[in-house]
């Protein structure tokens, strides 16, 4: 059928009629015909007065039709929302309930209480979230009165719609089976924990082949005990190593505990009290066993690179320590100081140039150091430069001597923007006396260059430069110097190293162990008898170590304002803006240890930006831990860390909280103790 349009004067029969009507009209009058034409102008009003009236009752019954139209969907609208399967509410922002339908009606279970607010029904009700919320969804909203849990979809109503503030639309969707299997999947994740007995070894040398087997034994009884109580095992892959299995849900449990079994085996004692401790390498949460495993292989290393007696959990963005509060176990071997001696060796032969650099804020240690591998990479032929930004109060006696002894260090030390430049793609970096990549002389330095060799006596923390060529952490080690000392003992080609050098080295082991006080082993004297050799002096080096009377009299106010808390941990601060105060403030926390029944002292310092907390011990206190609790780290008996705060105050609250938290977390542990004796 042809769709052309039709005329729209073709549309209407009353409109012909009219125009007819019209023309005969005009007709009438022009031929003169005055009645004819007054009686059919008539005709054409009462035709267009009824045509006007048509329209009009038309139109009245059309928008009839359209309201009662309208009407229907409303009414089915409503009945729809009303009876819609999914829990819909209207509320407003303080949790009034302005209108809801039949399953949240059941939701609630209204009829059997009144109820007008949600908050009535669950108290945590997240209504916070809804206005600060932009995607319009709120989820995992619990409601543990009858253990379910939602997802929560809304739209905002127009202002004072329902009430003065915002309204919200609310679609609840039950989300309680999906998180019940997603909880149900977590907790039945497996998790590897690899243990090792870290001072099997040294141990081993002190007994008899049966007591050895004997205090083995107790340790893996022990550990299977553990096993048995969360539906694990255990298997011993090695002589003093295990893989222990558990499900992720009761780990929290071995954490609650903080891994007691750390403590179980110390109480395994073999003749002359000799006793094994354990670390522990937990990995969790990874995507299939290949990672676990890997995360376990790590979290292991870094136990041990801690100085071994803890457990370190390992997850996919974090990092968790347990135990660790004996001192590190000195290793008698020098194998590995052999290997890494002949590694460095080969590094520094393959590479065009060497850039040194130790922590920000360089001490006697770091400096120390940074010329000892200075003077190994120049018995190889290789061009060596040290990063060194500013000279603090702590090297200017050092940077005084080497301008007069040997000025060709003067050449050798250079700033960030120096180093950058020099790099190319066979130059290495070794970095000294820190893991940390933050806390480097020039961190951006890290990022130009590929070859890092990493040598440190701190403990490991959770913030750890990856991917070195070479790292040698032994945190059994009084100083890095010592490390150093030892390195340049076993080169193939024997280095001879100048007084100064040799005086340089001997300072950076004096300055951490508090003139041979703290910290010192075997191999501790043996480096310092190595240095002696070379031409190390003791009064040169107690030369470096002399101070203004100035910073005397600043010590001297230090330990004047010095407070005892917590009955054995005297406490001072500086609240002055000084470049030297760091390091007068580590030297005044060694002074607060004389001090009769002190265990451990800190002292603050203000800088520009931040608080700096030195801590030393006599060893029955942990600073370490304590400093890690800040963000810090160190060592059992010397540690350090940044509050991120210029507000003295502020950051002795939080090192009291840290305090209180360790003694509670020690008397907890000797309590556990005691109850298993």
């Amino acid at each position: 059928m042809n769709n052309k349009k039709i005329p729209r004067f073709l549309k209407n029969d009353s409109l012909i009629y009219f125009l007819l009507i019209t023309l005969l009209t005009l007709i009438f009058v022009v031929k003169g015909m005055y009645w004819y034409a007054v009686f059919s102008f008539l005709i054409s009003l009462i035709i267009s007065l009824t045509t006007l009236q048509k329209r009009l009752i038309w139109n009245k019954n059309l928008k009839n039709n359209i309201i009662e139209c309208v009407n229907n969907i409303d009414n089915v609208s409503v009945n729809s929302l009303y009876n819609c399967p999914m829990p819909i509410s209207i509320i407003g922002q303080k949790g009034e309930i302005f209108w809801y339908n039949l399953k949240f009606k059941e939701l609630l279970d209204v009829d059997k209480i009144e109820i007008k607010n949600i908050t009535e029904y669950t108290s945590e009700f997240p209504l916070n979230q809804f206005d600060i919320n932009k995607d319009g969804v709120v989820n995992n909203v619990e409601i543990a009165e009858d253990n379910k849990i939602f997802n929560i979809m809304y739209t905002v109503v127009d202002d004072r719609k329902f009430s003065e503030g915002k309204s919200f639309i609310m679609y609840w969707v039950d989300n309680t089976l999906y998180s019940n299997i997603k909880v149900k999947y977590n907790d039945e994740r497996p998790i590897a924990m690899l243990v090792q007995i870290d001072n099997y070894d040294e141990i081993s040398e002190k007994l008899d082949k049966g007591e050895k087997s004997a205090m083995t034994a107790e340790v893996e009884k022990i550990l299977n005990k553990y096993a048995s109580e969360v539906e694990g095992f255990v298997i011993r892959y090695d002589t003093y190593r295990f893989l222990f299995m558990i499900e992720n849900k009761y780990l929290e449990s071995f954490e609650s505990k903080r891994f007691s079994m750390l403590e179980d085996v110390k109480s395994i004692k073999g003749n002359g009290d000799f006793y094994f401790t354990l670390s522990i390498g937990v990995g969790a949460y990874a995507k299939n066993y290949n990672q676990l495993i890997e995360y376990a292989k790590g979290a292991l290393d870094v136990a041990l690179g801690r100085g071994g007696d803890q457990a370190v959990v390992k997850r996919i963005n974090s990092v968790k320590f347990y135990g660790g509060r004996t001192k590190a176990v000195e290793k008698r071997t020098k194998v590995r100081a052999r290997i890494i001696s002949y590694a460095l060796r080969q590094i520094i032969d393959q590479s065009t140039n060497v850039i040194i650099m130790g922590h920000r804020i360089g001490d006697m240690d770091s400096l120390g150091a940074s010329i000892g591998l200075f003077s190994i990479a120049k018995s190889r032929g290789k061009k060596a430069y040290i990063v060194l930004n500013t000279i603090n109060y702590a090297l200017k006696n050092m940077y005084d001597r080497m301008s007069r002894e040997d000025p060709k260090y003067l050449e050798a030390i250079i700033d960030t923007d120096t180093a950058i430049s020099l790099v190319d793609q066979n130059t290495i970096c070794v970095v000294l006396d820190t893991h940390r990549g933050s806390y480097t002389e020039a961190p951006e330095l890290l990022n130009k260059i590929e070859k890092i060799i990493l040598i440190d006596h701190h403990r490991r923390s959770e913030e750890y430069i990856e991917n070195t060529l070479l790292d040698y952490i032994e945190p059994y080690a009084s100083s890095t110097c010592e490390l150093v000392a030892e390195i340049i003992q076993y080169m193939e080609d024997h280095i001879k190293l100048s007084k100064f050098e040799a005086d340089a080295l001997m300072a950076g082991i004096v300055v951490d162990t508090n003139s041979f006080t703290f910290k010192t082993g075997v191999r501790t004297f043996e480096a310092a008898s190595f240095l002696r050799r070379n031409g190390a002096d003791n009064v040169d080096v107690k030369e470096l170590f002399n101070e203004s009377l100035d910073s005397m009299k600043k010590k001297t106010e230090i330990i004047e304002k010095s407070e005892i808390k917590f009955g054995d941990v005297a406490i001072s601060y500086i609240d002055d803006l000084d470049e030297n105060s760091n390091v007068i403030a580590a030297q005044s926390a060694d002074e607060l240890l004389t001090i009769k029944d002190v265990k451990a002292s800190f002292v603050l310092v203000r800088n520009k930006d931040y608080i700096n907390i030195s801590g030393r011990s006599m060893g029955q206190v942990n600073v370490q831990i304590i400093m890690e609790y800040l963000g810090g780290g160190g060592h059992l008996n010397m540690a350090g860390a940044q509050i991120k705060t210029t507000d003295i105050d502020v950051a002795k609250s939080q090192l009291y909280e840290a305090i209180k938290r360790y003694k509670k977390e020690t008397d907890d542990n000797e309590g556990n103790i005691t109850r298993r004796c």
